[in-house]
């Protein structure tokens, strides 16, 4: 079994324009195979730039940023785009359904741009299909009842589930979750959290995720504030 790190941040830095005030500086941030690690932070202190770098949706201004062992500073633009959807599955804050599309086919849209991730969705000889309904079924949807109903008449949690599936379909090692649980209430929150948990670890994942509510940090065997891994927030706090 490969026992190198999923991600491993050494100096890395970024600024949105050149003179400007970085937004993030870590010296150094690793997290292993397996684990499922909370990341806590206000509004505005970076989270989301943190996890579009990891992503390599933007190149950091120095430093090196490696994801499942590849350097995304070494890849150009189409090559981190692929990286990214054979090997990452990303639930969102607004969740990014696409109106126009089934529960299923919003669910199969990482196996459309990948072939790696499709590839390992028809393991064990399923359809496409019937992974996704698989899915979707082991996320506590009612499929029977909602298969054919436009997404966007879904609630709330439903939506989050269809947005989970489509993250994990393809067994991609790694979930990032951006604040996925900022419209729902506590019982709502535990539940996505532990089916979030069950389905990932099934998958053999590890789990990012981040948030400003730190009342979800106890849920994490692992947790930290950003404020206290990155120091453009320390110089921020000394400056008069």
């Amino acid at each position: 079994m490969n026992n190198d790190p999923v991600i491993a941040l050494r100096n890395m830095r970024f600024a949105w324009s050149a003179g400007a005030p970085d937004v993030l500086d870590l010296p150094e941030l690793t997290i292993q195979r397996g684990e499922q690690v909370f990341i806590k932070g206000p509004s505005g202190s970076g989270k989301t730039t943190l996890l579009n770098l990891l992503g390599g949706l933007i190149k950091p201004d120095s430093g090196h940023i490696e994801v499942l062992g590849q350097n995304l500073g070494a890849l150009g633009g189409a090559a981190r785009d692929r990286f990214r959807a054979g090997h990452i599955g990303f639930v969102f804050q607004m969740f990014n359904l696409i109106p126009y599309l089934s529960l299923i086919d919003n669910t199969l849209l990482p196996c459309r741009f990948s072939p790696r991730r499709k590839t390992k969705a028809h393991a064990g000889g399923h359809t496409l299909e019937d992974e996704a309904r698989r899915l979707l079924r082991h996320l506590e949807l009612d499929l029977e009842r909602l298969e054919h109903e436009a997404v966007t008449r879904l609630s709330m949690g439903q939506q989050q589930r269809v947005a989970v599936a489509r993250a994990l379909i393809g067994r991609p090692e790694l979930i990032i979750a951006d604040e996925p649980t900022s419209a729902l209430d506590q019982d709502a929150r535990d539940r996505f959290l532990d089916l979030l948990f069950q389905e990932a670890e099934d998958a053999g994942a590890t789990v990012l995720f981040v948030s400003h509510d730190a009342t979800l940090a106890h849920r994490f065997a692992r947790h930290l504030s950003l404020s206290d891994i990155n120091r453009a927030d320390a110089r921020k706090a000394v400056q008069p």
